[in-house]
């Protein structure tokens, strides 16, 4: 299954056993190779996730996201996405996706490497557990970590198994990697992409909890 340039899907990321926030987005390209997809800013979406997670204590955090593996913790909300243009490269079976961010006006502004299972394809969008540590490098790519305490916090408590910390971590050294050595997608020009202008805001549909 794939979709055509243009089509509005919705990117579930989950949490444990349920939804952590679906987000309507418009495919870009969906070819063997990767898909691309493009989040529009201001994007009404819904999520369960933590707000202002910064002001607590790592410890709260890692109580609050351990309780939130029960689909049942955490009532979902209605949010706005943020005003920032956002483009996501995943490629298939892999455990990243590696993210690109501008501004409202197009400035591009940085590279996001998110470390995720492999995307599930589902029937009206796409599905992936987010892995909480990520990569954030600049336009001259320096990088830095983001949320490695979090991630060896939830690695402490037995969140991941054996084989996701074994995957994440080989994953992890392999995009710093890729990064130093300006490796595919870092160097194929994806700063100067634009959208189709005429695309509308996506929306999510009423049907939207339902993963199948």
């Amino acid at each position: 299954m794939s979709w055509h340039s243009g089509t509005q899907i919705v990117q579930f990321e989950m949490w444990g056993e349920g939804v952590g926030t679906a987000r309507p987005v418009t495919v870009v390209q969906d070819t063997a190779s990767y898909i691309a997809l493009y989040s529009h800013p201001r994007t009404r979406i819904v999520t369960r996730g933590l707000e202002n997670r910064g002001a607590l204590e790592l410890r709260d955090r890692i109580d609050l996201y351990m309780a939130a593996l029960d689909p049942h913790v955490g009532e979902f909300r209605d949010a706005v996405s943020s005003g920032k243009n956002i483009l996501t490269i995943t490629r298939p079976d892999s455990w990243h996706s590696v993210w690109l961010f501008w501004s409202s006006e197009w400035e591009f502004e940085n590279w996001y490497v998110n470390f995720q299972s492999p995307l599930r394809r589902l029937r009206h969008g796409v599905a992936y557990h987010d892995f909480v540590l990520d990569i954030v490098a600049q336009p001259d790519m320096s990088w830095s970590w983001k949320d490695m305490d979090e991630f060896n916090e939830l690695a402490a408590r037995g969140f991941f198994t054996d084989d996701q910390k074994t995957r994440i971590r080989h994953e992890a050294d392999k995009m710093a990697a890729t990064i130093d050595n300006r490796g595919t997608p870092f160097s194929d020009g994806w700063e100067d992409w634009r959208p189709d202008f005429a695309w509308p805001m996506p929306r999510l549909p009423n049907n939207w909890s339902v993963i199948a």
